[in-house]
């Protein structure tokens, strides 16, 4: 049985000159139910109505079906990116919050001393290394991510967008998920939850960054840090994988968004590692294939579709929605790549698509396509066309059913084994409160590879399998506990 662990992911209010420097307030005991054996998770729902619903689910557990202990926490989302809660030290862990991202390798937050660097934007207090019995800083003999300068392991990294940080290595024990608010972690012992602090069962040795210095979105976003997911090396997954916490290559991302948004945060989805939870899944999974490569993780488009009439799904609302193929080839779709990354808020397309994808649009809509806001209805929002990717399916993927949903032989019937990834206005459409406008998240001008952002994996469980070279895509709204409560899905 493959033992897999589910977090809490919460989701950033970025406004400017919103400033936070503690924990908010409403995320007192925000919980997770996982009554499947084998798994350890984070919930993702606030309020303490929900943790009290699932402590009554709990035990209505059959005797001894919960073989493992099952970690509860809560979620939450505001405007931006998906974070997690981690918790570093001994005897008493301080808290950090880090965007959760497939597209970068290193995990590191602001440490003591870091002059400039957003503490008062931020959820916590700078970590405290002096606080901790069990930190170490790491000489040049144990860089892990950093290289040797100065006698010490130093990193330092830039973004596309201008952001920057540097920092020093050091390892800590630390562990994911627990309540927002406290870090207790709820268990279930003899069919009843316990709440209790973290036990060695969730925590592992980590290596990570101190950050000195920080520029751009680093010192203004809400989160602490970051944490890398990528395919390389010491990532979070991969420590926890070489420190025998998971068993398995794997893990699963699955956002949603909520029509509002506060600096409290409301519920936002669910990050498993180790394994796969199905009970998330409105849909079966389809495969896409996955390239394997050392760094990003890297999918193939076949085809780009505008559908009439919008939708939230692959399968269409109804027969009489037409879809239309936009005109390039698929050899300029994929130019330079196309990588699935969760640190990006957005979609960028190569822009190359531009001039078909405009034309195709005008078409359908009768109006110009364009990265301005606008004035929209409800009604107006939900019948824009929904945007379906085509990409590469797995080569060994089969399904019993040929019309599952996400499969694209309804729009490809040469490729019945490819899949369909949704993107309904809903997703790719962003709402600003203050001018009561819509602008676009999916933009068609990148001259660099393209990246399926965090409004393309919405509203899909993501599930990232480095031991077989695939990613899976299965529909869902990502509310953990309404998933659990159906019993739905078998583990693994």
């Amino acid at each position: 049985m493959i033992e897999y662990v589910s977090f809490a992911l919460l989701v950033l209010v970025s406004s400017a000159g919103n400033t936070l420097n503690a924990a908010p307030d409403s995320a007192l005991l925000n919980e997770k139910l996982d009554a499947k054996p084998g798994v350890l998770s984070f919930e993702l729902l606030p309020g303490r109505k929900v943790f009290e619903r699932r402590m009554r689910e709990m035990r209505r557990l059959e005797d001894g079906e919960p073989e493992t202990q099952i970690q509860i926490d809560g979620l939450y989302q505001g405007y931006g990116t998906h974070y997690v809660d981690l918790w570093i030290g001994t005897p008493v862990p301080q808290r950090q919050t880090v965007i959760v991202d497939t597209g970068s390798s290193s995990t590191a937050f602001p440490c003591k001393g870091c002059k400039n660097c957003g503490e008062e934007y931020h959820t916590d207090f700078h970590f405290d290394p002096s606080l901790s019995e069990t930190f170490e800083k790491l000489d040049c003999d144990g860089c892990k991510h950093g290289s040797c300068r100065n006698e010490e392991c130093n990193i330092h990294m830039s973004y596309a967008e201008g952001s920057s940080w540097s920092a020093y290595e050091a390892k800590d024990y630390l562990y994911a998920g627990g309540s927002h608010r406290t870090g207790e972690i709820v268990t279930i012992e003899d069919g009843e939850p316990v709440v209790s602090s973290p036990t060695l069962q969730f925590e592992t040795q980590f290596a990570f960054g101190c950050q000195m210095s920080l520029t751009g979105l680093f010192r203004t976003q809400l989160a602490d840090g970051i944490m890398g997911m990528s395919r390389e090396s010491y990532t979070f997954w991969d420590q926890m994988y070489t420190n025998g916490q998971i068993t398995r290559k794997q893990f699963s991302l699955c956002f949603s968004r909520q029509p509002t948004a506060s600096s409290e945060g409301t519920g936002a989805g669910a990050m498993t590692v180790g394994g796969l939870d199905d009970r998330f899944h409105k849909t079966p999974m389809v495969w896409a294939w996955e390239s394997g490569g050392r760094s990003f993780f890297t999918v193939y488009i076949k085809n780009i579709f505008l559908r009439e009439g919008g939708g939230e799904s692959a399968r269409p609302d109804s027969e009489d929605q037409i879809v239309h193929r936009v005109d390039i080839a698929e050899g300029l779709l994929n130019s330079r790549g196309v990588i699935v990354d969760s640190g990006t808020t957005d979609t960028y397309f190569t822009s190359a698509l531009a001039g078909p994808f405009k034309n195709m649009w005008k078409e359908i809509t009768g109006k110009d396509y364009a990265n301005r806001a606008v004035s929209l209805t409800e009604q107006q929002l939900r019948s824009l066309p929904t945007v379906l990717v085509q990409l590469r399916g797995a080569d060994d993927a089969t399904y019993d059913d040929p019309e599952t949903t996400g499969l694209a032989g309804g729009v490809d019937s040469d490729s019945p084994n490819d899949i369909i990834i949704a993107i309904p206005a809903s997703h790719y459409m962003e709402y600003d409160s203050d001018d009561d406008k819509y602008s676009t998240g999916l933009f068609i001008d990148e001259h660099g590879g393209s990246v399926l952002g965090a409004n393309t994996m919405q509203g899909h469980n993501v599930f990232f399998d480095m031991e077989t070279n695939q990613i899976g895509f299965a529909e869902s709204d990502c509310e953990y506990s309404a998933e659990s409560a159906s019993g739905a899905g078998e583990s693994i």
